[in-house]
């Protein structure tokens, strides 16, 4: 009775079911598309997320170019889906960044030198003055006889180069002219009116043991003719007297020995300084009996310049 019906409404039960299953089947296309357009959009959304979070997390050595590009009014481009989701042999090594870095600065300008400092001028030294060959400096044991003869010069013009008299005393390092022009000689000093016995000038530190070479033995003009100390044989009775003038050296050589030195006199033997003393130019052995209580072993005397007088030191 129903498929009468159909029948003669033109609708028969077999298209009916044929529509229904074309519209289920259209449906089911329409949700399968609208399923891949929603992944498409979850992919899309996802790597653009991706890759805001790579340029956020970035190494600081990353060249700007490599990221999202952010101008004045703009919004972050979206990257092609080939820059979404770069191969690794697509994606910048750290090098290959660096170099690119490292190409865009700028050379460093290497700063100007400076100018040179003008060369210092050289002063040449100014030349040693020539040594004078006709000064001589006084050594200790020189006198002006022993000098005039080293040099081969006249000891009596020498004096008058220097303006020295024969009672004159040098002393080391003093300077004497050998030669030349006369020069007035420096006046003696005054005897005094009535000199009394006194104590000769304290005498300079000396050796432990002071050693004198005896040139021999004579009398008075032995002692004037400048030989060295010699063993004055006119006194040999009461001692041992070594005598020198002091215009060759007496003063100089016998003026520091001190009370309680040793004397050696090679020859004659070694000898204790007990006492010093002075007695009148022209004495005689009595007035040295008086100053030391009678004769001691050995007596050194020479005159003291520019007085009457005469040093004696007894020895024991």
């Amino acid at each position: 009775m129903y498929q009468q019906e159909y029948r003669h409404s033109g609708i028969s039960g077999g298209n009916v079911f044929a529509l229904i299953s074309a519209g289920v089947r259209t449906l089911t296309r329409y949700k399968a598309s609208i399923a891949t357009w929603a992944i498409v959009a979850v992919v899309a959304i996802a790597a653009v997320t991706m890759q805001n979070y790579a340029q956020v997390l970035a190494p600081a050595g990353t060249s700007a170019a490599t990221g999202p590009r952010i101008s004045s009014g703009a919004g972050i481009a979206a990257p092609s889906p080939a820059a979404a989701s770069p191969t690794p042999a697509e994606s910048p090594t750290p090098a290959a960044t660096q170099a690119r870095v490292q190409a865009q600065a700028p050379a460093p300008v290497a700063p100007s030198a400076p100018a040179a400092a003008p060369a210092a001028v050289a002063v040449p030294p100014a030349p040693a003055p020539a040594a004078d060959t006709n000064a001589y400096t006084v050594v200790s044991g020189d006198t002006v006889g022993s000098i005039a003869a080293r040099f081969g010069v006249d000891v009596n013009a020498m004096l008058a180069a220097n303006g020295l008299s024969e009672y004159s005393v040098i002393v080391p390092g003093q300077v004497l002219r050998l030669t030349g022009p006369p020069v007035a000689a420096a006046p003696a000093p005054a005897a005094p009116a009535a000199p009394a016995p006194a104590a000769a000038p304290a005498p300079a530190p000396a050796p432990a043991v002071r050693t004198i070479y005896v040139a021999g033995s004579g009398g008075q003009a032995a002692v004037d003719s400048c030989i060295g100390p010699i063993h004055f044989t006119p006194t040999d009775a009461y001692s041992l007297f070594i005598t020198e003038h002091d215009f060759c050296g007496g003063w100089a050589r016998f003026s520091g020995i001190g009370v309680g030195e040793t004397v050696s006199i090679p020859g004659y033997g070694t000898y204790t300084v007990t006492a010093r003393g002075q007695v009148p130019l022209g004495g005689t052995t009595n007035n040295v009996a008086a100053l030391f209580g009678g004769f001691p072993r050995a007596i050194l005397q020479t005159c003291i310049p520019g007085t009457n007088q005469m040093l004696v030191i007894a020895l024991n």
